[in-house]
């Protein structure tokens, strides 16, 4: 059986083929000239440490909308292209919780796959409808790590 990147699969998967996977994936969806375009930053974004970090938590975000809106083409020609969709697009998920925004200090594992469990009942078309998710999931963590 394939790995489904699913909470029981995530914590039984040694981090750094996660981390190798997920980047491989990310750069398959994201081109390079995209990927430069996004981290290529103005003067004014980089006068401060707060404008750069601001600029680089937006390329990251934008980045990994980028990339979950192009899952579901990627895979609409394979075999089980719903489940490869979903593997991918919960991979690419963790991508953004673990090493992104190392949002682990934050939010548990198993609150992050609940999270995403939810998004892929109604998952977004694309990059644009990943960017609204992607931020309303980052508010979702901010509330459970104020529960904590």
């Amino acid at each position: 059986m394939e790995r489904d990147y699913t909470f029981e699969c995530l914590v039984t998967m040694p981090r750094h083929e996660l981390e190798e996977f997920s980047m491989r994936v990310l750069s398959r969806m994201v081109p390079e000239e995209m990927m430069e375009e996004l981290f290529t930053f103005d003067q004014e974004e980089i006068d401060s440490e707060d404008r750069l970090k601001s600029a680089q938590f937006d390329a990251m975000l934008r980045m990994t909308a980028i990339a979950l809106g192009e899952v579901k083409g990627a895979f609409e020609s394979s075999e089980n292209a719903h489940q490869n969709t979903e593997r991918m697009t919960r991979l690419l998920l963790w991508h953004f919780y673990a090493l992104s925004f190392n949002l682990e200090e934050a939010v548990t594992l198993e609150q992050h796959c609940e999270e995403v469990e939810k998004i892929l009942k109604n998952a977004p078309e694309n990059a644009f409808g990943w960017v609204s998710v992607l931020t309303e999931l980052l508010h979702a963590y901010a509330n459970l790590s104020d529960k904590a």
